[in-house]
């Protein structure tokens, strides 16, 4: 059986734990008030350290609340332990490149490349913390849906049915229409992450 002293030291640990994430300053201040709190707690009722740990806390709702008075992520890093951030650029050249790719070559294999890549872009930049929602889609809407709007009336209005060939310098026009786009996209969400 854990004498007095483990509990407290173990508790004190898992608390350490689950605040990897703040500041050492932060953090060290908090072990100090919690020990001392526990510390003066088991002074006035000796033998209950089970009781008093249960009083003080959840080691981890202890943690999130440490990082609410921090101000989420002013001082702290807002993420997860162990949850690695994708850097910031990322997302914003898989939706450069994968906009251009499908005109570097005519081939199935780039294609489905693009697709995959501005999938994935659309998906990391919707899950990172570098922007509020409301720059998520706008710049989303920029660099993705915009361009594929064009893309798909493209498609459906300007392609002839008869097997004709496209006026290149329309095609070109297209295509230069969509990448001003997703670059305006990409740059906006650049101007606008947060570290």
């Amino acid at each position: 059986m854990k004498t007095d002293e483990t509990l407290v030291q173990d508790y004190l640990a898992a608390v350490e734990r689950e605040t990897s994430t703040l500041p050492p300053e932060a953090r060290q201040e908090l072990i100090a008030d919690l020990g001392e709190h526990i510390e003066v707690a088991l002074a006035e009722r000796p033998g209950s350290t089970r009781e008093i740990l249960r009083e003080v806390g959840d080691p981890r709702v202890i943690a999130a609340t440490a990082f609410q008075e921090l101000g989420g992520t002013a001082g702290a890093k807002a993420r997860k332990p162990g949850r690695r951030r994708s850097p910031v650029w990322l997302p914003l050249v898989l939706l450069l490149v994968s906009t251009v790719l499908p005109y570097l070559a005519r081939n199935v294999i780039l294609n489905w490349i693009a697709i995959a890549g501005l999938v994935s872009g659309v998906v990391i930049v919707c899950r990172a913390r570098y922007w509020t929602k409301a720059e998520k889609w706008t710049g989303v809407a920029l660099a993705f849906l915009a361009p594929l709007a064009i893309k798909i009336c493209w498609y459906i209005v300007a392609l002839p049915d008869d097997g004709s060939g496209v006026d290149p310098a329309l095609r070109w026009s297209v295509v230069a229409l969509t990448f001003i786009l997703t670059l305006a996209g990409t740059g906006w969400l650049w101007r606008t992450k947060r570290p």
